[in-house]
């Protein structure tokens, strides 16, 4: 794994929901607290030109759903080059990468290439698949399925990686839904913007277990989100076992040994549907038990915009300006130290950063997660992570000996005669 990718910490930024403003310059005023959660690489929503296409028949579900009644859905596009004026202007971006790179943090776009609407269907006839009878074929959302078998929109999107490169100077993208695009495409694609810019980072939105290979040249990360929208939402609603989060890693493990996800418990999908249950909306605890999971774990951590506020408003892609925005009442000032904190842990310690992960099983399985992170030196931290609703003691191999080890982070766990006793949304990691 390289280095960049060992120390990445990626912050979600939904523009619609980050500042009242809802543009890239009142976002760029913010960076500062971004950095102040520890992260480096900031991953920006969409925002080049959406279709004003008013027409609900090719507006998605979710989009309906929202009842807001904004056409302009940020990932249904119709100009894949022209920032959107609803969020500035391309003298805005290049101002807030400029700002960004001050405080050290890496900035990464959306790009969004299975899917358009309706006017780039229109626009770009020959970039759009068709049916038999010559109709532009529409995706599950209803929007014009782009088509891969030309090369003329090959050529138009890799140049459109490219532009994003050189001129504003981005350091690689997040792609949304990129598994459903043809593997060989990316990786020519990020063959040609390494000529311009190195190192670049990329993330898919895919499941590396439905294309292992997906690593070898493409992608740095893939997205794991049957971690954040399967097991997460039912582990904190539900009582789900805890079991399945190991069940999850399995599947990644055994597809890809090695391979790297993000370790996220919301992004703007989750927020997007499931505002009435949003984590914070659960437990502010055991959000902070999560993220200690998150952090500790082998991958890539992922923030969700408003998380260092504990912010628990509705948030919505589908919104109108000024609609739905970040709650930044509450003192951040210790989630900040928490979360800094973490990042520091995921990058320094060996053991996180480059060490091997082990799952430990444990006499509470249903409720804790125990796990050992071993050093190429051989050092061992123990992280043990209550996720349950009541406090227990938990017995585990080998866990007597980090009783008097060096404890780096802890929240209501202590050790006693019969194990470790750790309360509910409880965190221990210990070192030896």
């Amino acid at each position: 794994m390289k280095d960049y990718v060992k120390d990445a910490v990626i912050y979600q930024i939904n523009l619609r929901v980050f500042t009242k403003e809802g543009t890239i310059a009142a976002a760029e005023k913010f960076l500062p607290d971004v950095a102040a959660t520890g992260a480096n690489i900031v991953y920006l929503c969409p925002f080049v030109e959406s279709d004003d296409d008013p027409n609900p028949e090719y507006w998605s579900r979710r989009q309906k759903f929202s009842n807001c009644q904004n056409p302009r859905n940020p990932y249904r596009l119709m100009d894949f080059y022209k920032i959107d004026k609803e969020y500035g202007t391309a003298e805005d971006f290049k101002s807030f990468v400029a700002a960004a790179h001050k405080l050290n943090l890496k900035v990464m776009p959306d790009l969004v290439y299975m899917h358009a609407g309706p006017t780039f269907g229109k626009r770009y006839p020959d970039f759009v698949k068709k049916d038999g009878n010559g109709n532009v074929k529409l995706n599950s959302y209803f929007f014009c399925e782009i088509d891969f078998n030309s090369a003329e929109l090959r050529e138009y999107l890799w140049q459109n990686m490219e532009y994003f490169v050189r001129e504003f100077d981005v350091d690689g993208f997040r792609c949304d839904v990129g598994g459903a695009i043809p593997l060989d495409f990316w990786v020519e694609g990020r063959r040609r913007i390494e000529k311009i810019k190195s190192p670049i980072i990329m993330l898919d939105e895919n499941e590396i277990d439905f294309r292992p290979a997906e690593q070898d040249e493409a992608f740095d990360i893939n997205y794991c989100q049957g971690w954040t929208q399967a097991v997460f939402p039912f582990i904190f609603n539900c009582g789900q076992p805890v079991t399945a989060l190991k069940q999850m890693w399995d599947c990644v493990n055994n597809a890809r040994p090695g391979g790297v996800v993000i370790r996220a418990i919301e992004h703007h999908d989750t927020a997007n549907d499931w505002y009435y249950s949003r984590p914070e909306k659960v437990s502010s605890a055991k959000c902070e038990a999560a993220y200690v999971l998150c952090y500790t774990i082998d991958g890539v951590p992922f923030l969700y915009n408003g998380c260092e506020y504990k912010d628990v408003s509705r948030h919505s892609i589908f919104g109108n300006k000024g609609q739905f925005t970040i709650d930044r009442s509450k003192d951040p000032a210790e989630r900040f130290a928490f979360l800094r904190k973490l990042a520091e842990f995921h990058r320094t310690e060996p053991a996180f950063r480059d060490g091997f992960m082990e799952w430990l099983e444990n006499s509470q399985s249903d409720t804790v997660c125990t796990y050992l992170r071993t050093a190429p030196n051989g050092e061992k931290i123990l992280c043990a992570i209550n996720l349950g609703n009541e406090t227990v003691t938990v017995k585990c191999s080998g866990i007597e000996s980090f009783a008097n080890g060096n404890t780096l982070l802890e929240r209501d766990a202590e050790f006693c005669p019969d194990g470790l006793k750790i309360a509910a949304d409880g965190f221990a990691v210990i070192k030896v």
